[in-house]
């Protein structure tokens, strides 16, 4: 019995420490910013693949308090006019910076293929279909700076694509029609960011001194049951 005993516990802790020395590090995507829905309205942004081309882009701005690696970018937004779900096969999706609290010159865009994971979410309050959609980036944005964000989906009209409105934010985004006519308006809009982070496991010295730790445990537990 003290015999197979012993055994078990030296197979235990050999186990335990071959899986602290093998364990990696644990990522998760943490929300740095967020402007959730309130379902309220939408604004057109839309690259009409039918042949008018990029006749609306709506902006957001946002600033973040730490700087952080944007990875993932989640919105929401959906069809009108008529309210009826298009095909979205692309998004452009763009970061600017400040220009006197608009929009300004383009830091960094990205092309989406497909259509951004939508996902039905109901309707808003004007019994549009509205849905939420999410793609992975990458953006370095630096703290206490005010950036723009652009979401356009390709998609032939009608219908007509919009991002869903928010009540989080400073009350103002911006939208361009294909004249270049910019106006502003009075909501902001739904999106959220994410930033990758990995939580570490201990250095491989740590570990060890773990794993020697539980491999005398073992052995303690042993002589008390021999004895």
């Amino acid at each position: 019995m003290a015999h197979c005993l012993k055994h078990r516990l030296a197979l235990v802790a050999l186990s335990l420490l071959l899986l602290l020395l093998a364990a990696p590090g644990w990522a998760s995507q943490v929300v740095v910013y967020s402007q959730g829905p309130d379902y309220q309205n939408l604004y057109a942004s839309q690259n009409d693949t039918s042949g008018f081309g990029a006749n609306f882009t709506s902006y957001d701005n946002f600033t973040l308090g730490s700087a952080a690696t944007i990875t993932s970018v989640g919105w929401v937004g959906g069809y009108y006019n008529p309210q009826t779900p298009g095909s979205i096969t692309g998004w452009t999706m763009a970061f600017y910076a400040d220009s006197a609290g608009q929009p300004g010159g383009l830091l960094s865009s990205f092309a989406i293929s497909g259509n951004g994971g939508e996902t039905s979410v109901g309707v808003d309050l004007l019994g549009d279909p509205v849905y939420a959609y999410g793609a992975a980036i990458s953006f370095a944005a630096g703290a206490g700076t005010q950036y723009w964000l652009s979401v356009v989906p390709d998609t032939a009209f009608p219908p007509q694509w919009g991002w869903t409105t928010s009540s989080v934010g400073d009350g103002i985004s911006y939208q361009d029609d294909a004249f270049g006519n910019r106006t502003q308006n009075p909501s902001d809009l739904a999106f959220s960011l994410f930033e990758t982070q990995t939580t570490t496991v201990p250095e491989p010295g740590g570990l060890l001194l773990m794993g020697t730790g539980i491999v005398g445990i073992a052995a303690g537990l042993r002589r008390k049951f021999r004895a």
